[in-house]
């Protein structure tokens, strides 16, 4: 993508993507003549289930609780699955090729299609791996599941997830977290958040990078950059 343009890197199984999700959305709502180009993360570099997860962290529940109460928003259908045992699949790279897939096969919503398959894990407790699930998403997005699963481990659709993994490395660069957002004009990145922050925060920084690359920004007040406002980070697996 050529021209002014966010960069979204995010995780479908991050809990604080999760969170900031709505801040990310006002903030492409309130400049609507940059669109957002979403880079998925691997967060979950090899598949598990739930269960498993719960097994090797079981601190887990107790963990999403207290993001629950840093970001405002429930995360009950993930804390329900695993309270309740579920079979539910994570895997990073295989949400990046359904997201992927999606942009492919419904392009220029992007963000709405990441916000979607976050709210399917954390907010509905879904598997989104799961043939009934992959209905449901097609049909969300108007295409018919066939067309979803004929894209879908496809060379192309492979390579377009390599491609996406080697950006999000190359982005979290040494020190990084999920969520962070960039501001991209042509071959020039400049970095607007890392990890999770506050709405006030993001859209400081966000009208800081503008007025740094010359772009007209309107003015929030928010909280500074001496401020505490980074609530956390999302776990990285090996």
């Amino acid at each position: 993508m050529n021209g002014t343009h966010f960069i979204y890197l995010a995780d479908v199984f991050c809990p604080w993507c999760y969170g900031f999700g709505p801040i990310m959305k006002k903030l492409a709502e309130e400049h609507p003549d940059i669109p957002v180009r979403v880079v998925g993360g691997n967060l979950i570099s090899q598949p598990m289930t739930l269960a498993e997860d719960m097994a090797a962290n079981p601190g887990l529940v107790d963990f999403w609780h207290s993001v629950e109460k840093t970001v405002g928003r429930p995360l009950t259908g993930a804390i329900e699955a695993a309270q309740e045992g579920r079979e539910v699949r994570m895997y990073s790279p295989g949400a990046d090729e359904i997201l992927l897939t999606l942009n492919q096969l419904a392009p220029g919503q992007d963000l709405d299609q990441l916000l979607y398959l976050e709210d399917m894990f954390y907010l509905k407790g879904r598997d989104m791996f799961a043939p009934k699930t992959l209905e449901e998403i097609a049909a969300h997005w108007g295409i018919t599941a066939q067309k979803l699963e004929d894209a879908l481990d496809t060379e192309a659709a492979l390579a377009a997830t390599r491609r996406n993994l080697a950006e999000a490395e190359r982005l979290l660069g040494e020190v990084g977290s999920y969520p962070s957002v960039f501001l991209a004009r042509d071959n020039d990145i400049y970095a607007v958040s890392r990890g999770f922050v506050r709405y006030e925060t993001a859209s400081s920084r966000l009208a800081d990078v503008m007025r740094d690359m010359n772009i007209e920004a309107a003015e929030h007040e928010g909280c500074s950059f001496a401020e505490d406002c980074t609530a956390g980070k999302g776990r990285k697996r090996a």
